[in-house]
């Protein structure tokens, strides 16, 4: 988080619980001799690359390496090499306590190997240093009471393990529980139920996690640097912004194993600073800025301390004015007045300029007004330099203002909060509000869709009476033995009309194929024009008089095709009448004059008729198919509009 420049706190990747080459059990396993040869530099890259902001320094009753750590890092901050990266150290040691209980002190930036030892002398360590099996003189309430006499945090180390608090049981635990100089805890599992004992005293230890490190890597078995930390908020990385954390708790304590995101990350629209330059009281001397942080920020202060000019200074720049209730626009006005005189209340002067810078998905920009209009309203950061940029200030960015007297106005009208939380983003009425009105018109317009379709539905009742007459008119024909010539005449006839179309198609085509021959020879050439006499002129003549031969023989055999024309013709007029089809033609003409002599005898009317009931049966059965169709399409839109009524 090398990039952070915002004010106030942030999250921190703190490492509790580590140990160097110092402690004897460090890079334990077949290459624990080449591992413990490592140097303090390499040490501290570890914990770089790994992405830890703070390291506490964590060793078997020594702090042999506190001195080093701190040598190297000084000479790593003077020359960075790759993989380098701001790295806090917070000195320490992991004391075994009498009785086998393993205590974490931790001390600020100062602290050096020598206060280190000057601890472990005063609560009686007389064992091997670097070694975890030995143990102090002092009880663990007395080792306690001396880590915080000589200024540090007491954390006990890995309670629910080995070694662990929670191992302690009766007296010797309820003493430890008594203890008012510890109040967190490095806890392994934080699912593992506690000792009851705990839960009766009402303890509330903060929890944090360590890695308790002992290898670089991440082999099977081993803790290595950066598998498990604790995000720690502080404002700067000091030991009282440590302890500040562990006296907040879960407010500012998240372990990496339950946080697998990083907690810095902030919404999208966020206020960074406010500036203001040349108002009545702030800003005259130099610019008054007023950094902001992503989270939550408390402007404290007394009576005419400038918070509430801070809120309307900011709704002043933003154009948010017009947001105000009627009744406090007038409380509002000397934010927004030039004071011309002492007795004046305005709080502006003539050329004042109020600046807010706004952090828009990872985009800065600058908000800008002034009393005499020049600045520019919107900048965006663009390559280090402020650039204009376009848009509407209210819809480009986003804000909710409510001073005490909006509050105060709010909480008199019963639906304003109410409209408050509609406009909110995770609410968002107005989309809401348009989705409702667009499913609305769908509604409607199906609805007004079925009911215009269904208008036409009316004609089928008379349809299907019609349907009905004309059916029992034709069972009369059929019944009466007639309707085999009616259909018999209707076919002869129509293939009558398809040959009589046919034959005009073709007919005379002899007649025209003459024309045609009668305009194939030109008129022989002119000879005025050419000279006998002369070779090439007769020459010409004679060529000319050569084409109009050839096309005379053109007319001829064009003529002659104009006889086979007719020949055709005749041919097939002969083969016609003489085929069975005339015959079959005739036949169905009789019959049909003797039908309509018989029908007359009886008078039955015209057998005309049948063809145009057939027909009008067919009009009929066509015109209730496609009203079944609109029937159905009726029935798929009230489908549609009861899925939408749904929906609304």
């Amino acid at each position: 988080m090398a990039g952070w420049d915002w004010s106030g706190a942030r999250w921190w990747r703190v490492d509790f619980h580590t140990h160097t080459p110092a402690s004897e059990d460090y890079g334990k396993g077949p290459d624990q001799e080449q591992l413990k040869s490592r140097t303090p530099r390499e040490w501290l890259l570890d914990y770089m690359r790994a992405g830890i902001d703070c390291v506490a320094i964590t060793d078997h009753n020594t702090g042999a390496w506190v001195d080093e750590l701190k040598a190297a890092l000084a000479e790593l901050e003077g020359n960075p090499p790759e993989g380098y990266r701001p790295l806090y150290l917070f000195p320490g040691v992991e004391i075994s306590v009498n009785g086998g209980v393993h205590l974490l002190a931790i001390f600020g930036a100062d602290c050096t190997t020598s206060d280190i030892d000057s601890l472990l002398g005063a609560i009686g360590f007389q064992g091997v240093k670097g070694f975890g099996d030995d143990v102090t003189t002092k009880s663990f309430p007395e080792v306690v009471s001396a880590i915080s006499r000589a200024g540090g945090i007491a954390l006990p180390a890995h309670v629910d393990g080995s070694n662990g608090l929670f191992t302690l049981q009766g007296s010797t635990l309820n003493q430890a529980f008594n203890q008012t100089g510890v109040s967190a805890m490095e806890v392994v599992d934080s699912s593992r139920d506690k000792p009851a004992l705990y839960s009766e005293k009402k303890l509330s230890w903060a929890e944090v996690l360590g890695s308790d490190s002992h290898h670089p890597t991440g082999q099977v078995g081993q803790r290595f640097p950066g598998n498990h930390f604790t995000w720690v908020k502080m404002g700067t990385r000091t030991l009282e912004g440590l302890r500040l954390a562990l006296l907040d708790g879960s407010i500012s304590l998240r372990r990496s194993d339950e946080s697998p995101g990083d907690p810095n990350e902030h919404p999208p629209l966020v206020l960074e600073c406010v500036e203001v330059h040349r108002a009545r009281y702030m800003g005259r001397a130099k610019p008054f800025s007023l950094g902001l942080n992503p989270w939550l920020n408390a402007i404290i202060g007394g009576r005419g301390t400038g918070k509430s000019t801070f809120v309307e200074f900011l709704r002043l720049a933003l154009r948010r004015r017009e947001e105000l209730p009627e009744e406090l626009r007038p409380e509002f006005q000397k934010y927004a007045e030039v004071y011309a005189h002492r007795a004046e209340p305005g709080l502006l002067t003539n050329n004042a300029e109020i600046r807010v810078v706004y952090r828009k998905n990872g985009s800065r920009f600058r908000v800008q007004w002034s009393q005499s209009g020049p600045l520019t309203p919107i900048e965006e950061h663009v390559d280090g330099e402020w650039v204009r940029a376009e848009g509407e200030i209210q819809q480009r960015f986003p804000i909710r203002m409510y001073s005490q007297k909006q509050v105060f106005h709010l909480a008199k009208t019963p639906l304003a909060l109410l409209r408050v939380v509609d406009d909110a983003p995770e609410v968002d009425r107005r989309s809401w509000n348009s989705r409702w009105k667009e499913e609305e018109s769908h509604f409607l317009a199906l609805r007004a869709k079925a009911r215009e379709i269904e208008a036409g539905l009316e004609e089928e009742p008379g349809l299907r009476g019609e349907l009905d007459d004309v059916k029992r008119k034709l069972t009369v024909f059929e019944e009466a033995g007639h309707a085999d010539v009616l259909k018999a005449f209707q076919k002869r006839r129509r293939q009558q009309q398809a040959i009589e179309a046919w034959e005009e198609g073709w007919e005379g085509l002899g007649e025209r194929l003459r024309e045609v021959a009668a305009n194939i020879v030109p008129d022989p050439l002119a000879e005025t024009s050419f000279d006998s006499t002369a070779q090439e002129d007769a020459e010409l003549h004679t060529l000319a008089l050569t084409a109009r031969n050839r096309l005379d023989d053109i007319r001829k055999a064009v003529e002659d095709l104009a006889a086979q024309a007719d020949q055709v013709l005749a041919d097939w007029r002969s083969a016609r009448d003489g085929s069975s089809w005339k015959t079959a033609v005739d036949a169905a003409l009789k019959a049909y004059g003797d039908l309509r002599a018989t029908l007359a005898e009886e008078d039955a009317g015209d057998p005309a008729a049948y063809g145009e009931l057939v027909h009008r049966r067919q009009t009929i059965e066509r015109r209730l198919e496609d009203l079944r169709k609109v029937k159905d399409q009726v029935a798929d839109l009230r489908k549609q509009a009861d899925a939408s009524l749904r929906a609304l």
